[in-house]
């Protein structure tokens, strides 16, 4: 049944040919059955590939689910950290890089300004 209707392609496509040598065209019908019949074969000879790949994953490939109870204890300990529980050092080291980056930058700015002036 297949082989018919792909010999039934191919002499549509033979005969389809002489016309596409023209100046472009709306599809016939009969080009329109072309592409259908096309389709479906194409349909039919995919389903029977990928079900002869499938195969049993090995043993080793085989993973054990992960664990929810150590995600939920992690999320539990940051919920534990508020927000007024800082360290101001910290606060305090981050603005000054803060502060040094950004007069780096302008710096720059400033002497690109000035040489290219």
């Amino acid at each position: 049944m297949i082989l018919d209707r792909f010999d039934v392609i191919v002499n549509l496509a033979r005969q389809t040919r002489s016309r596409k040598k023209m100046a472009k065209k709306r599809k016939t019908r009969q080009e329109k059955i072309i592409l259908q019949l096309k389709r479906e074969l194409a349909k039919k000879t995919q389903v029977p590939a990928s079900i002869s790949t499938k195969s049993k994953p090995s043993q080793e490939a085989i993973s054990q689910p992960p664990k929810i109870k150590a995600k939920q204890a992690r999320a539990q300990e940051k919920s534990d950290i508020s927000i007024s529980s800082f360290n101001p050092k910290l606060i305090r080291h981050d603005l000054i890089k803060t502060l040094i980056l950004s007069l780096v930058v302008i710096s720059l700015e400033l002497m690109l300004y000035l040489a290219l002036r």
